[in-house]
């Protein structure tokens, strides 16, 4: 029979697996009932490690979540608040930089387009509900419209241009 862990291993076997925020960490580690010391300790020593670091974990899901999920601004200071995050911290980290900006939003033109209907630019209705999503994906709603309208434009056009030929 193993040994009982303490909060500490424990806390190196969660961080073995990926990085977590200090509140992830500190409920996992409550829920597998360490007292509420042994938490404190086992993390401000992970923390001494540079093992937790709010910043840096923060900074990674921000540049990851944008990227390969195609998540906006809103979405990602709201998610980044689920984890634990104070909400000045969380907004100040979801403010991406414009290229950022601009492949969060390719990321999710694009799993919005491979979902759509055959010329669903000719749909105000399917626009709308694209709008609709990439607002949800955290996405002010001018930039949504914005880049719905492009979108729609240059498959018109494109459209256009097959016909012709």
């Amino acid at each position: 029979m193993a040994p009982p862990r303490d909060a500490y291993q424990t806390a190196l076997d969660l961080l073995s697996r990926r990085d977590h925020f200090w509140r992830e960490l500190s409920d996992k580690l409550r829920r597998k009932d360490f007292p509420a010391d042994e938490i404190e300790a086992a993390i401000a020593r992970c923390q001494d490690l540079g093992l937790v670091d709010d910043e840096r974990v923060g900074e990674r899901f921000v540049e990851v979540r944008a990227a390969t999920r195609g998540w906006g601004p809103n979405r990602l200071a709201a998610e980044l608040r689920k984890r634990g995050v104070p909400r000045d911290d969380a907004e100040r980290m979801a403010r991406v930089s414009p290229e950022m900006g601009e492949e969060a939003m390719r990321t999710a033109l694009k799993k919005l387009e491979v979902r759509a209907p055959e010329k669903w630019w000719q749909d105000s209705q399917r626009r709308a509900r694209m709008i609709s999503s990439l607002i949800a994906r955290g996405f002010e709603a001018d930039a949504a419209i914005f880049a719905i309208t492009e979108m729609a434009a240059s498959r018109e056009n494109t459209a256009d241009a097959l016909d012709d030929q």
